[in-house]
């Protein structure tokens, strides 16, 4: 194995192109376009990857889980009705009101013995004795009518039935009375997703360094006991032992066929994490230290590309733009 190995997750990069994007507007991306054109195509070593985004969130947020309760994440929104359906809108929420909003909600989910916390991170999170039926996250389903995301059978009408009551409680609330006053649309609905009990630490993780945005990786990391820091405050990532680097931008653009938000994560992932990293596979850093191998995974099932300074040396192999693997699907040229 490799000392120093850097795998780039980003799962549906190569996917179709979201929306109709103008000719041209999906701009050169060297470091990544360098990656697939010279790198061996193929699968990559499996890796875990995270199951109840709740539990691990909390633990990412210096909570403890346990191993008896269940933890959903859950966010406040609003849901707007339309004549074809009621479609998901994600809003943004000030300090004062999320912490009007807790209190209230808190109390009348307590009486159906249903825990929220709400973490310094801004994070919701309910605690439950039953699993929650799943959801997916809310990025998933932005800008969407919901009815093909709402669970059906089981316990889903006892939930449904819960979630209606925090919707009317937030039908007159004050905060929403403020935000109507000023022209924002009103926060009526708490959606909740990643429902389950923390899982047992993978019995191999082969990685000793994680960095994400996203709490779940996070608490997976800390759950494996490797040394895990948040992406945003992390770039550009240095060589070091094995490091995964869990980036989830631009498979929730693609979810909600948001263009504009997929080319701007690719652009971030170039900039702050793919072209520094292929500098520092070609050359030593002033440590001393550099990259072994780079590895691109761009499907869920761990297909990728890995690049080597013996692959770097394929100067026949000329870099294509990215939009071409996007429409081919990524196949090795």
């Amino acid at each position: 194995m490799n000392a120093h190995r850097l795998r780039l997750r980003i799962p549906g990069l190569l996917g179709p192109l979201p929306g109709r994007l103008p000719p041209g507007v999906l701009a050169r991306q060297p470091a990544l376009e360098t990656w697939l054109a010279r790198g061996r195509h193929g699968p990559l070593t499996p890796s875990p990857v995270p199951e109840a985004a709740g539990a691990l969130g909390w633990l990412a947020d210096g909570g403890d889980p346990g191993c008896e309760a269940y933890w959903s994440r859950a966010q406040p929104l609003h849901l707007r009705p339309e004549a074809a359906g009621v479609r998901l809108v994600q809003v943004a929420i000030n300090e004062f009101e999320a912490a009007r909003l807790e209190t209230d909600l808190a109390d009348l989910l307590a009486g159906r013995r249903v825990q929220l916390h709400r973490t310094s991170a801004g994070r919701w999170y309910l605690q439950s004795q039953a699993p929650l039926p799943e959801r997916p996250a809310p990025e998933q389903v932005c800008g969407r009518f919901i009815d093909a995301y709402l669970p059906r059978g089981g316990d889903a009408l006892r939930w449904a039935t819960l979630f209606n009551e925090v919707e009317m409680a937030l039908c007159d609330h004050p905060v929403n009375r403020d935000r109507e006053e000023r022209g924002e649309p009103p926060i009526n609905a708490l959606w909740a997703w990643g429902s389950g009990r923390c899982p047992t630490p993978p019995a191999s993780f082969p990685w000793q360094r994680l960095f994400s945005d996203d709490p779940a990786w996070l608490g997976l990391g800390v759950l494996a006991g490797a040394e895990v820091a948040d992406l945003a405050g992390s770039t550009p990532i240095l060589p070091g032992p094995d490091t995964l680097v869990a980036v989830p931008w631009a498979e929730q653009a693609l979810a909600v066929d948001d263009g504009a938000a997929w080319i701007d994560a690719v652009a971030a992932v170039e900039r702050a994490i793919a072209a520094p990293a292929l500098v520092a596979l070609r050359e030593a850093a002033a440590q001393g230290s550099r990259w072994d191998a780079l590895e691109l995974c761009f499907r869920a099932d761990d297909h990728g590309v890995t690049l080597g300074r013996r692959e770097l040396r394929r100067f026949w192999r000329r870099p294509r733009p990215l939009g071409a693997w996007v429409r081919e699907g990524g196949e090795d040229a």
